[in-house]
């Protein structure tokens, strides 16, 4: 890659990270940790520590290119060291492929890291994203570290033939660029996200955006915002 390239992330590698479950092992308790959720035993853990912040860190398979389990170990040891020399506090997580698909990398829980400092650690050991949670109720987010790349016309076929009857129309339509958001969105959301006029009040939306970050068009929040402006009385 030469210096004038950017670095892009590809949409099902982004789905891939939302898709994974991050597994924080404090003491006999294991906490599960999904992109898009809020993790209730997490904020109690949070709040136990007398942090704000954390950050689900790794130094393995820098850009998830495979590399070997001692470059991987090695790298994970300066991380850890990084970590200390900083006097940040950690957790040793893991994450996890729920479907298999790749071995489960050892990670960090950094408890009380700065985004600046997670960002900096991130970039330093070659990670496409990494696990953010901004505060004591423990919103679980993804922050990318690159834009989504725009996948090529056949991947964008083949995701369309999956997709049912109703949605395929309103997918075609979109952009290249929506479209790639929305292939990065776990499976289950992206109906959602395809049947905007199919948005019901009734039912919870999804709390992030189809990149992984919290709030944006179709969260819980903008659900709020629509029950407000149908006549709801404001009591926040």
């Amino acid at each position: 890659m030469t210096t004038n390239e950017k670095r892009k992330v590809h949409p099902l590698l982004v789905r891939a990270y939302r898709e994974a479950i991050y597994i924080v092992n404090e003491g006999e308790e294991a906490i599960s940790l999904k992109v898009g959720e809020v993790n209730h035993e997490l904020a109690k853990l949070i709040r136990l520590r007398k942090v704000q912040t954390a950050a689900v860190l790794t130094a393995y398979n820098p850009y998830s290119q495979l590399k070997s389990l001692e470059e991987n170990e090695s790298s994970q040891e300066k991380l850890i060291n990084a970590l200390s020399h900083k006097s940040i506090a950690f957790i040793n997580a893991i994450g996890t492929d729920a479907k298999g698909g790749w071995d489960s990398e050892p990670s960090v829980l950094a408890l009380g890291i700065s985004l600046q400092d997670a960002e900096i650690l991130a970039d330093e050991y070659g990670q496409n994203a990494f696990i953010w949670i901004n505060n004591a109720d423990s919103f679980i987010s993804l922050r990318l570290r690159f834009d989504i790349d725009l996948p090529s016309d056949n991947e964008i076929k083949e995701w369309i033939e999956t997709l049912s009857v109703h949605l395929k129309d309103y997918a075609l339509s979109l952009p290249l660029h929506e479209q790639a958001l929305i292939l990065s969105t776990p499976i289950h959301e992206q109906e959602h996200w395809l049947n905007p006029n199919g948005w019901d009040l009734n039912k919870a939306w999804p709390l992030a955006r189809p990149d992984g970050t919290a709030m944006g068009v179709g969260t819980e929040m903008d659900r709020v915002f629509k029950l407000i402006a149908a006549g709801i009385q404001r009591i926040y």
